[in-house]
């Protein structure tokens, strides 16, 4: 902690002159991102009234399931889930139908890292071609731990499901859609690597890449291309991961608040479902810092994020090194300690976890 603070101390003189600095290189670009930004056409006359129709992968519980439910409530016409297990399935259909609303609910068990068995579903799914289709890729898992203490199928997993669940899913669709957007859950752990998330984080990592090349493929259709990246969200994929999350990671995880689904679910779907859809969507100030600082070359349609990730860059570098000195400042606290302190400590984070902020914080 004293390190962090000598640091901050000395570091002052720098931030202040990266603030003024922003500031100048902000209004200095004002001119340029209003001409630069990313800017699609919209293709889609406005006096045609095309059906909507949302498909969700991993739709019947977590983010899939809140993504499901405020489509209904947002009045598109179809929404289509899929999920491999049968009973879940039906559950979330009696779930959405309780909604009341004149949104057709379709359901399909389908394993979405099976390519063979999507193309044959989104042959039935997509027999409509005028449709306006929301294609929600929210399918995936986590599984965290220590390097050396996974077993190499584990890797093998999360790549197959969090990334190529994705790819097969958008493989299928793809050529049956004629307009709307296409939706990939990435992660905060997406963004940045994190203790613990050797085999989850690549996997998410690889859907950015994936995204930006499939971005520019589709500059001549009416489909979008979104990225989507959720901070730790309260689901039941969330409560499984925690069982088997190292301890460093644990309290790593603590200093950041815990998103519910339905705020996640919301942003998404708004965003999806826009005028203009954004190609990175991030939650709370937290997602914004680090969608500004790891913007990299992806498309960008926000004037104001453009210009803050213009004039923004340097600064939220400089800032980013505290909040990196501070997790390995952690782990190695935590490693320090004798293994009857590690078991209380351990105790305690789990307690924690059960209490951790919730926020409904977002930046727009």
């Amino acid at each position: 902690m004293l390190q962090l603070i000598l640091a901050g101390i000395l570091a002052l003189p720098a931030l202040l002159f990266s603030v003024i600095a922003s500031i100048v290189v902000g209004v200095l670009s004002l001119p340029s991102m209003a001409v630069l930004k990313f800017r699609k056409p919209n293709k889609i006359d406005k006096n045609d009234k095309h059906k909507t129709h949302a498909i969700i992968t991993g739709g019947s519980s977590g983010i899939g399931l809140a993504v499901a439910k405020e489509c209904v409530k947002k009045g598109i016409d179809r929404v289509t889930i899929l999920a491999r297990n049968q009973d879940k399935l039906n559950q979330c259909q009696q779930s959405l139908e309780s909604l009341e609303s004149t949104t057709k609910i379709h359901t399909v068990s389908v394993d979405v890292t099976d390519a063979n068995a999507l193309e044959t579903v989104a042959s039935k799914v997509l027999s409509d071609s005028n449709e306006t289709v929301y294609l929600f890729c929210c399918a995936g898992t986590a599984k965290p731990g220590k390097f050396t203490e996974l077993s190499p199928n584990v890797f093998q997993q999360q790549m197959q499901t969090n990334y190529l669940g994705s790819v097969y899913t958008i493989h299928a669709f793809l050529p049956l859609m004629a307009r709307g957007t296409i939706v990939m859950t990435s992660s905060a752990g997406g963004q940045v690597g994190v203790f613990g998330y050797t085999a989850y984080a690549p996997s998410k990592f690889a859907l950015r890449g994936f995204a930006e090349c499939l971005h520019m493929e589709l500059l001549d259709k009416d489909i979008h291309v979104q990225l989507v990246y959720p901070p730790d969200t309260d689901t039941p994929g969330y409560l499984e991961e925690n069982k088997d999350k190292p301890h460093e990671t644990h309290l790593i995880s603590e200093t950041m608040a815990l998103i519910q689904p339905e705020q996640v679910a919301n942003r998404m779907v708004n965003e999806a479902t826009s005028h203009n859809p954004k190609f990175a969507v991030y939650f709370a100030l937290e997602g914004w810092m680090l969608s500004t600082l790891t913007a990299g070359m992806s498309p960008e349609n926000s004037y104001i994020d453009a210009v803050a990730q213009v004039s923004l860059m340097g600064l939220l570098r400089m800032l980013s090194f505290f909040f990196l000195n501070d997790f390995w400042r952690i782990i190695a606290n935590y490693q320090k300690q004798s293994p009857g302190e590690k078991k209380e400590q351990d105790y305690g984070s789990t307690k924690k976890q059960e209490d951790r902020p919730k926020t409904g914080r977002t930046a727009d």
